[in-house]
């Protein structure tokens, strides 16, 4: 399967020593990880092995050692690659959401479109497993950092503090959805019994975050 959440430029244009790759080695490379996120997406992390990667990849086991000795190597390279991608659909998604009445429910489609893509049950799989990794747990916490900083850049741009009322706040209100759409997908992915239709979840979210983006709401709760 042709990768659906991976760029086809290389997250880094050197090698594991630092060298500059030539244009064979960033594609090879580039290849490798195109399938080691294929696999986790259609297999799980378990299963997804450096020579499973590499017959996906069609790439010799040198070129795959070459540039990635171990599984720890390549699934942090993943994880990099994914962070870049996901950033990218989430800037290109929110592009279009229409001013006015309307913006916040339109918003909130929009975001939950990011937890539906091939790249979340990836991520999925990879926080899972950094559950027990401390080395893969150190980049999915760097990724998880940065990709909230570009969440709340598009959020600021989108609904601009033009009241004053406290930012702490927002903060809260882009939490909360996040929290709450973590919650569904993980839902979807595991078919829990208890499962409500998707849109039960994301009508009850759009309410919330109604009273969120109220101005007074702030004052309310301060005094």
């Amino acid at each position: 399967m042709a990768s659906e959440c991976i760029d086809p430029t290389p997250a880094a244009l050197t090698s594991p020593t630092g060298r500059p790759l030539q244009k064979r080695a960033i594609d090879t490379r580039a290849a490798l990880l195109d399938a080691a996120i294929d696999c986790l997406v259609e297999r799980g992390y378990a299963a997804t092995t450096t020579t499973e990667t590499a017959r996906r990849a069609h790439a010799s086991r040198g070129a795959q050692l070459h540039h990635f000795p171990t599984k720890a190597d390549l699934m942090t390279a993943a994880v990099a690659r994914l962070l870049d991608r996901r950033v990218e659909e989430f800037r290109k998604a929110f592009v279009d959401v229409p001013p006015g009445n309307g913006r916040l429910e339109h918003a909130v489609d929009v975001l939950w479109s990011m937890f539906e893509s091939p790249c979340f049950v990836a991520v999925a799989e990879l926080k899972v497993a950094a559950r027990t990794d401390p080395e893969l747990a150190s980049a999915v916490r760097e990724m998880d950092r940065r990709f909230e900083e570009e969440c709340r850049a598009v959020y600021s741009d989108l609904f601009p503090n033009e009241d004053g009322h406290d930012p702490e706040f927002d903060e809260m209100a882009v939490a909360f959805c996040f929290a709450v759409m973590d919650g569904v997908a993980f839902q979807r992915l595991t078919g829990s019994e208890f499962q409500r239709p998707v849109r039960d979840y994301l009508e009850t979210l759009k309410a919330i975050a109604t009273i969120f983006q109220t101005p007074t709401e702030p004052a309310r709760r301060q005094s």
